[in-house]
């Protein structure tokens, strides 16, 4: 057996302790690291989540007192419906030549005016050469609650 002397171990001993407080710093500096990124992480998501909802916002709201074709209006609430499931952000309405007026505020509602459009025929029909005036309507928060498309 090799002896050893007490001095040796004791050195051993603290290199070992160090060792081990060096570990745990380590450790717990990378924890503080891991909760500030999740912590910026969260703050950059939700500024561009701000950031999408403003430019779609600034993207309906050019529509307003706009004049489009039929086939501008069928195209905006593809873009706009389409890209959800189930519910639309706003209502949009059509109001076509014969006066009427045409609620939209589900994607499925909006395949039914582009096949009925593309079909030539039916109550949801909006024929893409005729002009329409884009109108926005806001709630008192800002939020845009309808979008109307009417015959002119």
């Amino acid at each position: 057996m090799i002896r050893r002397n007490r001095f040796e171990i004791v050195g051993q001993s603290l290199v070992f302790a160090a060792g081990v407080i060096i570990a745990l710093v380590f450790v717990s500096i990378m924890i503080m690291e891991f909760e500030n990124s999740k912590k910026i992480s969260d703050a950059v998501n939700e500024n561009m989540l701000e950031l999408a909802a403003s430019i779609k916002d600034n993207g309906v709201m050019m529509y307003d007192g706009v004049r489009v074709t039929g086939a501008d209006v069928l195209n905006f609430g593809k873009r706009y419906f389409y890209s959800f499931d189930r519910e639309g952000p706003f209502v949009l309405r059509i109001i076509p030549a014969e006066g009427y007026e045409i609620d939209v505020d589900t994607k499925s509602g909006m395949e039914a005016v582009v096949r009925a459009s593309g079909l030539r025929e039916g109550p949801c029909y909006v024929d893409p050469t005729e002009e329409y005036l884009g109108s926005v309507i806001q709630n008192e928060n800002g939020m845009i609650t309808h979008v109307t498309f009417t015959y002119v």
